[in-house]
């Protein structure tokens, strides 16, 4: 059985360590192979570790989905950076749990966590291509609205936003 909670600083090394292998799984063949590689899991870790140590900004938190004592997915939000609402920074879970419900419960948590600090909406970013992450957002109320051409470890890549209401 698997929880959701709040991540708390312990959890950041595990957090960086999901975030990079989840990168590798979900973007493989829409990121360049060199791209991928260079995703550095001890950088992730360290950021992790010094953002987890600080109090969280205003309207914003972290969860981890846990199970049997191994952090396998996380959820990331505050408030929107380019706009008013908020916003999910990142959503990320380790392959060998898609299509268990794990990723659903990060997401309804993290909708909870938005509503709960007074955002009426939210957006975030889904790289197009990433077929498995626009289902996955659709089929919980997800809009895509719109897009962006983003410069991402020195490739041009092109972000779909989606918006829903809280």
């Amino acid at each position: 059985m698997f929880e959701v909670r709040p991540a708390r600083s312990t959890d950041a090394d595990a957090i960086g360590r999901v975030q990079v292998e989840t990168w590798r799984a979900a973007y493989a063949g829409l990121l360049p192979e060199h791209v991928l590689a260079g995703f550095d899991a001890d950088e992730r870790r360290r950021l992790w570790r010094e953002g987890l140590a600080k109090e969280p900004a205003p309207g914003s938190a972290t969860f981890v989905a846990d199970l049997d004592d191994t952090v396998v997915g996380f959820a990331s939000v505050g408030a929107c950076r380019d706009g008013e609402g908020g916003e999910v920074y990142a959503l990320y879970l380790l392959p060998s749990c898609w299509n268990r419900g794990i990723g659903r419960a990060l997401l309804v948590r993290a909708e909870d966590a938005l509503r709960g600090h007074g955002f009426e909406r939210a957006l975030l970013w889904v790289l197009d291509g990433n077929e498995r992450g626009k289902r996955f957002y659709r089929a919980a109320g997800w809009v895509d609205d719109g897009s962006k051409v983003d410069l991402f470890q020195g490739v041009e890549v092109t972000e779909l936003r989606y918006r829903k209401a809280l």
